[in-house]
């Protein structure tokens, strides 16, 4: 089932805003700073220096991971109700038939402490109750789903709103999607798999943070609500890598291959690839299997885009947020053709596809 995405918001280092953070990033404007709150080795200059990240500064500052969340999930959730002229909380006919879909990160037990003291579904329900309080907005319990797949969340989220859509449980879903690589407990579990960017370590990653949230109907439902098209979700792919990265061993890139293949798209003129390639060397060795293999089956040349040179590894907000730089890229007319691909592979082995096409260029 083709989904009609009617509404977008971010919000990330570069922008408190979906405009102005899709318009940072095609600008290539980045804004990197110092994370005090963990220090490296510089052999050159045999001195600690503080990690560089890409932090949303004032919006997370001082909080732990759960408290980053809410805020990123707060921030961008008002943003899509700002843009798409959403009606208020007061209006039941509204938001009593629309679902809620929370993409988070995988909440590994390494990760995160609160796993083994609190448990998943603690946690979970906890964090929901205090976003219910700061949005002001009251939701149905069957109404909310929660997905833990990094940064294959969103293809696995707009999988799942496809399916019930197609039940007409909802008329509609928001897809909120938020991750931070930048609390205390993630930076120590970067560092201590060596998968943080230094300068004695020019292969990493860049830790960054954001939120970002879609708004999904059927092309139907969006017609009878008068709301604007901003791009067809054609499809959504999801597999699991054999090898993943936090097995110990290096993705062959084998499951990417299969989703894009499952969707069909080489029949249709390359546009923008959006993928989530952060600087490490078992995501570029899997990515370079695809590259190859999309390449050699395709007429013309798909254009690569990499967020995560202005804004770092978003984590599980990298699809979300790939989404919302095509739906502006097709709004501004800079898109380079009328279809496109957003592209995610995690580090516990999930990858995802979403493929998308600009309203009134569907072929």
């Amino acid at each position: 089932m083709s989904l009609a995405l009617t509404g977008l918001g971010a919000v990330s280092s570069v922008g408190w805003g979906v405009v102005s953070t899709c318009a940072a990033i095609r600008a290539g404007i980045m804004c990197p700073r110092p994370v005090h709150s963990l220090y490296l080795t510089d052999q050159d200059l045999l001195e600690p220096v503080p990690l560089v990240g890409h932090p949303v500064s004032g919006l997370t500052d001082g909080f732990g991971a759960m408290g980053r969340w809410l805020q990123l999930a707060q921030a961008c959730v008002r943003d899509l109700r700002r843009e798409s002229r959403l009606p208020p909380d007061s209006d039941p006919r509204f938001w009593d038939r629309t679902g809620w879909l929370f993409v988070l990160p995988h909440l590994d037990a390494a990760r995160y402490l609160e796993v083994d003291d609190f448990g998943v579904a603690l946690m979970t329900a906890t964090w929901l109750e205090r976003l219910k309080r700061l949005l002001g907005l009251s939701w149905r319990q069957e109404s909310v789903h929660f997905i833990h797949a990094g940064h294959a969340g969103t293809a696995a989220a707009v999988h799942l709103a496809a399916r019930l859509l197609e039940a007409r449980d909802f008329e509609r879903f928001v897809i909120v999607a938020v991750d931070s690589y930048l609390d205390e407990t993630s930076l120590e579990w970067l560092q201590a798999r060596r998968r943080l960017k230094s300068p004695d370590r020019p292969v990493g990653l860049m830790p960054g943070e954001a939120g970002a949230c879609l708004l999904v109907e059927s092309l139907q439902g969006a017609r009878q609500r008068g709301a604007p098209v901003l791009a067809h979700l054609a499809s959504s792919e999801t597999r699991c890598e054999e090898r993943s990265f936090l097995s110990g061993q290096h993705p062959s890139g084998e499951a990417l291959s299969r989703v894009v293949e499952q969707m069909h798209v080489e029949g249709a003129s390359p546009g923008d690839l959006v993928c989530d390639l952060n600087g490490e060397e078992w995501r570029a060795r899997a990515w370079g299997t695809l590259w190859a293999r999309l390449q050699g089956r395709q007429e013309g040349r798909w254009r690569l885009r990499l967020p995560c040179t202005s804004v770092g590894d978003v984590g599980a907000a990298s699809g979300a947020l790939g989404v919302c730089m095509v739906a502006r890229s097709f709004a501004r007319k800079y898109a380079t053709g009328v279809h496109a691909l957003v592209l995610s592979s995690a580090e516990h082995g999930d990858v995802g596809a979403i493929h998308i096409q600009e309203p009134g260029g569907r072929t």
